[in-house]
C-alpha cells in the first residue's frame, strides 16, 4: 500500500470568531437550533442575531447544493480529536493522551425525510474502509487529516451520500455546553472502568460533569470496541437532548443565553449555514426531536485487511439504510442499544462459512446477542440468494431489528422447525453476505 503526505488544511473565515482545534460530539450542532425553536420569538431574536456573530464558517466548494435552505435535508456533523486549543487546566483535568494529530473522531450523518416528518442521525464508523481520489485503501477518519472536502468526496465516491450542510465541532463547546447545563444525567445497566478514557462509573444513573461525560462518550471499553463508544456518543446525545428541553432550562433565560453562546461560540459551519437557518429547520423537526431522535449505525463490522485494521461495511444491510437515507425515507426501527442487547440470534449457515461469519460479526456489532451457528440448517430453509430473517412467534419486533440492520426480508419462522433453546431470532445465511 502506498501512503501519501499528510494533508494540512487551513480555516477561511467567512464569519464570526477565527477556531481551531475542532473536535468530538455533534449534539452541538442541534443544540443551539433546538434551544432556539423551543423560546419566545422575541428572546430568540435576540438571541439569534448574538449567536450568528458566534459562528465561524467556511467555504466547503464540495457540498451538494440545494436551490433553497429551506429544501435542505443532509447534514454531516464532524468532532476532531486534535487537542490544539485546551488550556493548561483542560489538560490536567481530562484524560486525553499524547496524540498531537487531527482525525475525525465522530461522523454524525443527520438525514431529513422528503416529507419533513422524520429525522434519522447515522453514525459512520471512523475505521471505515474507503477508497480515496487514488483508488488507495484508507480509514474515512484519515480524509479528514486534509479538511471537509476530501471527507465529503469519500462519503459520495465510496457510500454515494449527499450532504448539503457541514458543521464541525470543538472538544472546548463539549465542555463549555456541559459546564452550562450542570450535569447531564446518564444511566448505566453495568458497570464501565477504562483507564485510556479516565471513565469510572457503577452500574446506576449518574450526573456527568465536563470529565466525567468527556470519559463516558470517549470510552471504547468492552467486546464491540468503537461500536460501543459509538453507542455511547448517541446515548449521551439523547440525554442532552432532554436536558435541553427540560422546562427548568427554559425558564432561565441567563443559562439560556449561556447555553447559545458557548454552542455558537464553538461551532464551525459551511458558508451557506447560519443559526436562523438551523432555527427553521429545528422548528420544523421540534416534534420529532421531543418525541426521541431516532439514531442508527451503519451496518459494519471489523477486519483486518493487508495488516491494516478497519471496520467494512456490510453490504445488504448498508446498501438498504443508505437508500432509504438518500431517497427520503425514514428507516426502519433497529432498536436501542439496550434492547438489541437482549435480543439474542442463532445462525443456520446454509454451508457458507465465509458469509455465517460476517453476518454474525455484523450482529455482534450492531450489540445483538449471538448463539452462534447451529450448523447448515433444514434443506427447506436454505436461503439461496438472499440471507433471510425468521422470526419466532411473538418475536416480530425483534425480528424485524434484525431483519433491518442485514437489509433482509422478514418471514414466520416455518412449521415444524425446532431451534436451539433461548434463540429468538433466526437467520438463514445466503450468498448475498459476502456481496
Amino acid at each position: 500500500m502506498r501512503t501519501r503526505d499528510r494533508l494540512t488544511w487551513r480555516e477561511e473565515r467567512i464569519g464570526g470568531r477565527s477556531r481551531r482545534g475542532l473536535r468530538r460530539t455533534g449534539m452541538l450542532l442541534g443544540g443551539v437550533a433546538v434551544l432556539l425553536a423551543s423560546i419566545g420569538a422575541a428572546s430568540a431574536t435576540l438571541l439569534i442575531r448574538q449567536a450568528d456573530a458566534n459562528l465561524t464558517r467556511i467555504q466547503v466548494p464540495e457540498l451538494d447544493v440545494v436551490a433553497s435552505t429551506a429544501r435542505a435535508s443532509s447534514f454531516l456533523v464532524v468532532g476532531s480529536d486534535s487537542r490544539a486549543g485546551l488550556t493548561e487546566a483542560d489538560r490536567a483535568e481530562l484524560t486525553l493522551g499524547n496524540f498531537t494529530g487531527q482525525q475525525s473522531d465522530t461522523i454524525l450523518y443527520v438525514a431529513i425525510s422528503e416529507d419533513r416528518s422524520g429525522v434519522t442521525l447515522m453514525s459512520i464508523p471512523r475505521d471505515l474502509l474507503v477508497f480515496d481520489e487514488r483508488g488507495e485503501p484508507r480509514k474515512l477518519t484519515e480524509l479528514f487529516a486534509g479538511g471537509p472536502d476530501p471527507l465529503l468526496r469519500g462519503l459520495r465516491s465510496n457510500l454515494g451520500l449527499p450532504v448539503n450542510h457541514f458543521a464541525m465541532v470543538s472538544l472546548g463547546g463539549f465542555i463549555d455546553i456541559v459546564r452550562t447545563l450542570g450535569t447531564v444525567e446518564v444511566c448505566l445497566e453495568r458497570p464501565l472502568v477504562d483507564a485510556k478514557s479516565g471513565a469510572d462509573f457503577a452500574a446506576g444513573c449518574h450526573d456527568m460533569g465536563p470529565s466525567e461525560a468527556l470519559s463516558f462518550v470517549r470510552s471504547r471499553s468492552g467486546p464491540r470496541a468503537d461500536f460501543e463508544r459509538i453507542d455511547r456518543q448517541q446515548q449521551f446525545i439523547r440525554s442532552v437532548i432532554a436536558s435541553v428541553l427540560d422546562a427548568r432550562l427554559l425558564a432561565d433565560p441567563a443559562r439560556v443565553y449561556r447555553l447559545v453562546d458557548d454552542v455558537a461560540s464553538n461551532l464551525v459551519t459551511d458558508d451557506r449555514l447560519g443559526v436562523e437557518q438551523m432555527r427553521d429547520l429545528s422548528t420544523e423537526m421540534l416534534g420529532v426531536v421531543r418525541d426521541g431522535l431516532p439514531m442508527t449505525t451503519l451496518p459494519s463490522y471489523p477486519r483486518t485487511v493487508a495488516g491494516r485494521a478497519y471496520v467494512l461495511p456490510y453490504g445488504p444491510g448498508a446498501r438498504a439504510l443508505l437508500e432509504d437515507l438518500r431517497e427520503g425515507r425514514v428507516p426502519a426501527d433497529r432498536g436501542t442499544a439496550q434492547t438489541r442487547g437482549q435480543t439474542t440470534v442463532v445462525l443456520y449457515s446454509g454451508g457458507r462459512a465465509d458469509g455465517t461469519q460476517i453476518v454474525q460479526d455484523t450482529l455482534l456489532s450492531a450489540g445483538f446477542r449471538s448463539l452462534g451457528t447451529a450448523g447448515p440448517g433444514p434443506s427447506r430453509m436454505d436461503a439461496l440468494g438472499t440471507t433471510t430473517v425468521y422470526s419466532l412467534p411473538e418475536q416480530e419486533v425483534r425480528a424485524g431489528w434484525v431483519a433491518a440492520v442485514l437489509g433482509a426480508p422478514l418471514l414466520p419462522l416455518p412449521e415444524g422447525v425446532r431451534v436451539p433453546d433461548g434463540a429468538a431470532v433466526v437467520v438463514a445465511v445466503g450468498d448475498d453476505a459476502t456481496s
